[in-house]
């Protein structure tokens, strides 16, 4: 490795040197970025003119490139000589801080983030990173100023409010810790990780009993924190990874032909076989799939499959898996639709998506027994999913278990009261469950006119008017039934034009509907697309 020292040089202050790694274990690309930029840094020291600005700059940029590529060790000294030469820059000690965090030298982080905060007082980043590495040291009085401060910036913000809720948790304010932790999951459902602090602020109110959903849902999932100048450092590289990176930001801004590009040239410089490679393929796959290119999208969903290790969680096969079934649902073919949504749920158990199109998929197989299952599994992942429950009670009724499908749905009512949803599958299954003893055509009206009252859907419309031809009224059930169907032909609902129509000549031929949803009626295919 060759050293650089410029200790002796005049009007410069005494500075570590620097060294050029082995960069053999990184991409070719990457290989040229370090050593361009170890070159650009030689020269500027060797160059007695240089600014100390700019030779800060130079040991900065060079310091990026060696920490985006892993080689921290090599990028301390490069920080720590930037930061002596331009003391007023934040790039310098705002990175190193995160280089020391993600060595796990706290003490070393909070220094050089406390030296950041001192430059720019408000840097959301800052604020956000050191309230959590104050709370993980337990120092809940030094972090709740810092993130009360990052929520006068910017409330929406879900590591902000997730921040507070913690600081709430362990000064044992429960109320508090409560009202942020729902709010930052309202926001993002998919932050799994506030579900045990929320847990824990419920059992601190003795309420047991919404404990209990949240224990089964914690993941260990990081959440992101608004991070320009960590962007600035994850689209550094000419390399796999960045292109992804770069990929995903095109498709946050619906630029699907962008986002191709991307992919593209994040697949040409990843190795083959590995999970970068496969992550790639996949994220192409949906840009050509959103650019409606079916042909381009399966192709780059087999290339991943083929690639796929023969056992193990593996997020990109799983969603490649998954988009295969859609494409094979979109064509027909459910039983091939079957076999890669059940390999979507082998490679990722917890893909709630995958469980859904799964149970769908299996009902219009006619194997109710394992749709049932894969709802249930649905909602155990996720208990607030809707469509799981929503499917798991359909499915009931197809095996025949209206009772339990009631029951089902009434706990739902209960248990989730803002969910009109399970209020209005109860008033559906009232008016035309095929069980007499579970058939209830005027206590479906009755929840229709109290609790989905104003709710104009042609879904509301439909129960409304299974409701009337269950109580003998054609008449009515006819002019409704005619109304909810001009709506969805209107809105070009092909499926449900069928479904209504059918359901509109057994009223014409005196006859009520006794089948509240039809037995392969999709909870969630009919609306889905794959996922990058």
């Amino acid at each position: 490795m060759a050293a650089i020292a410029v200790a002796g040089c005049s009007r410069r202050p005494a500075l570590l040197p620097v060294t050029l790694p082995d960069v053999s274990r990184v991409d070719a690309g990457v290989q040229t970025q370090i050593r361009e930029r170890h070159s650009a840094l030689t020269r500027a020291i060797d160059a007695r003119s240089t600014p100390l600005t700019e030779l800060a700059t130079a040991y900065g940029q060079y310091g990026m490139v060696l920490q985006a590529s892993e080689y921290f060790d090599v990028a301390e000294p490069c920080y720590r000589n930037a930061e002596t030469l331009d003391k007023d820059d934040v790039r310098w000690p705002y990175y190193l801080a995160n280089l020391y965090k993600n060595r796990g030298e706290t003490d070393k982080a909070e220094g050089a983030f406390t030296r950041a905060l001192e430059l720019q007082p408000n840097d959301l980043a800052t604020l956000i990173w050191l309230g959590r590495l104050n709370l993980d040291q337990g120092k809940t009085e030094a972090a709740e100023p810092l993130f009360a401060r990052a929520y006068s910036l910017s409330p929406g913000t879900v590591a902000v409010i997730a921040g507070l809720g913690r600081v709430a948790v362990a000064k044992r304010d429960y109320p508090a810790a409560v009202k942020y932790l729902e709010e930052a999951l309202r926001i993002d459902p998919e932050a799994e990780s506030l579900h045990a602090p929320l847990a824990a602020a419920y059992r601190g109110l003795g309420q047991i009993d919404k404990a209990r959903p949240h224990i089964g849902q914690w993941r260990n999932r990081d959440l992101p924190v608004p991070d320009p100048r960590q962007q600035e450092m994850d689209l550094l590289l000419e390399s796999g990874l960045s292109y992804e990176l770069r990929g995903v930001k095109a498709f946050e801004q619906r630029d699907w032909k962008g986002a191709m590009e991307f992919f593209r040239k994040g697949v040409a410089l990843a190795r083959a076989n590995t999970a970068l490679s496969r992550s790639l393929h996949h994220k192409l796959g949906t840009a050509f799939f959103l650019t409606g290119d079916l042909a381009g999208a399966q192709e780059q969903f087999e290339t991943v499959v083929r690639e796929e290790q023969p056992a193990g969680i593996d997020e990109a096969t799983a969603k490649a898996h998954y988009s295969l079934g859609l494409i094979a649902d979109e064509r027909g073919n459910h039983r091939l639709s079957v076999d890669h949504l059940a390999a979507a749920v082998k490679y990722q158990p917890n893909y709630v998506e995958a469980h859904l199109a799964y149970g769908d998929e299996l009902r219009r197989v006619n194997n109710y027994a394992a749709a049932l299952a894969q709802y249930e599994e649905a909602a155990r992942i996720n208990p607030r999913s809707a469509p799981a429950r929503l499917g798991y009670a359909v499915t009931l009724v197809a095996l025949g278990r209206s009772r339990d499908a009631r029951d089902w749905l009434v706990e739902a009512t209960m248990r989730y009261p803002d969910r009109l949803e399970y209020t209005s599958a109860l008033a559906r299954l009232l008016a035309a469950a095929p069980d007499e003893g579970v058939r209830d055509p005027k206590q479906a009206l009755a929840i229709v006119d109290k609790d989905l009252r104003g709710q104009n859907t042609t879904e509301i419309g439909e129960t409304v008017a299974m409701a009337f031809a269950a109580l003998g009224d054609f008449d009515q059930a006819i002019g409704i039934q005619r109304g909810v169907l001009a709506a969805a032909e209107k809105a070009g609902m092909k499926p449900a034009v069928s479904r209504m129509t059918g359901n509109l000549r057994l009223y014409q031929q005196r006859q009520p509907c006794r089948r509240p949803w039809a037995n392969d009626q999709p909870v969630v295919l009919a609306e889905t697309v794959p996922s990058p």
